[in-house]
């Protein structure tokens, strides 16, 4: 989904900031939940221009997403180059706002996965990336980590649990309920190898060209050393369901099956025997995580994008994401013994 719109949309101060030509166009792109995107068309090229959340907007991330971007371009793998300012720094400020650019790759986006090809080339290209990320000989700076499991979930009960006078839970009482209940069954070990993750491996985050196959992955903002279920159990999430939002979604075994297959070529022996153990469980613990996450939002109501020609406010279009989250958790409960085979 993208939106024309003209460049006087965007502060001067902040295109004067870079030496990137003059500007002939801008895009809203509105792919992402957190971040507001513009693709921008100058007399030297494409880019990628963002207003950063401010829960993501530290100079610490910015110092992240340079290292990785240079890091993944030495190894030959397939990156957006960070664009620095005139200044020679990664983040432009403008008032409140702070905003980066980089380089925009060619490629197509999808929302939903449904082609088996297309999931296998998936699971390849992460299992490339996990590999090279390796190897990555830097400290990440930032402490906004993701997947955090147990601090999401005390974070959930802490919200759900001071809803403020004359506002209950309401439509939302019985996902809170459910989510309450289920995902601590869901916590992983806390004893897992800690590898360099991605950090948010929906769908939407790969780009493939026309013949389906996987070019890059962008969004490398969320980067972080984290235990690899925890990735993993995001992909086959996102991979194997339908839109985030969708009341019916279910998990589908072909896809996952097609995509286990393609990560599990790819990474070959990187994965210890421990980790292997417990790819099955991670994929609940993460579709739990993120139905908590909406539900928090859901009161907060102050983090994620949200779509105002399909829902009248982002917390209607929270409470949808997040009831779509549990209507997949239930489909794979019910199809876990196939995925543990498939596994195993």
């Amino acid at each position: 989904m993208e939106k024309k719109s003209t460049v006087l949309r965007l502060p001067s101060t902040v295109l004067s900031a870079y030496d990137i030509g003059k500007v002939r166009s801008t895009k809203v792109v509105t792919d992402g939940l957190v971040h507001k995107t513009y693709e921008l068309k100058t007399t030297t090229g494409l880019y990628i221009l963002q207003r950063l959340h401010p829960v993501l907007a530290s100079a610490g991330i910015g110092q992240d997403f340079l290292a990785v971007t240079r890091y993944l371009e030495e190894q030959g793998f397939p990156t957006p180059r960070a664009v620095l300012s005139r200044k020679g720094k990664m983040l432009v400020r403008d008032g409140k706002d702070v905003w980066r650019m980089q380089t925009k790759l060619a490629g197509k986006t999808i929302h939903v996965l449904k082609d088996a090809k297309m999931a296998r080339a998936c699971g390849e290209i992460y299992a490339k990336f996990h590999r090279v990320m390796d190897g990555f000989p830097y400290r990440f700076k930032s402490t906004k980590i993701l997947h955090e499991t147990e601090k999401v979930y005390a974070a959930f009960v802490k919200t759900t649990s001071k809803v403020a006078p004359g506002f209950s839970l309401g439509e939302a009482a019985d996902a809170v309920e459910f989510v309450r209940r289920e995902l601590p069954k869901y916590f992983l070990p806390a004893s897992l190898p800690m590898r360099v993750i991605h950090g948010d491996p929906k769908i939407s985050n790969i780009l493939f060209d026309t013949k389906g196959q996987a070019r890059a992955i962008i969004d490398l903002d969320t980067c972080n050393r984290r235990p690899l279920l925890v990735e993993l159990g995001d992909a086959f999430r996102s991979w194997c369901g339908g839109a985030e939002d969708n009341p019916r979604n279910t998990f589908s075994l072909p896809i996952f099956r097609t995509a286990w297959a393609g990560y599990k070529k790819g990474a070959g022996n990187m994965m210890t025997k421990r980790e292997l153990q417990y790819v099955p469980k991670a994929i609940g613990t993460i579709t739990l995580e993120l139905a908590a996450r909406f539900l928090a939002d859901y009161f907060d109501d102050n983090y994620f994008g949200w779509d105002s020609s399909r829902y009248p406010s982002r917390r209607a279009h929270n409470l949808a994401r997040a009831l779509g989250q549990i209507a997949e958790f239930r489909d794979y409960q019910k199809k876990l013994p196939a995925i543990k085979k498939i596994v195993h």
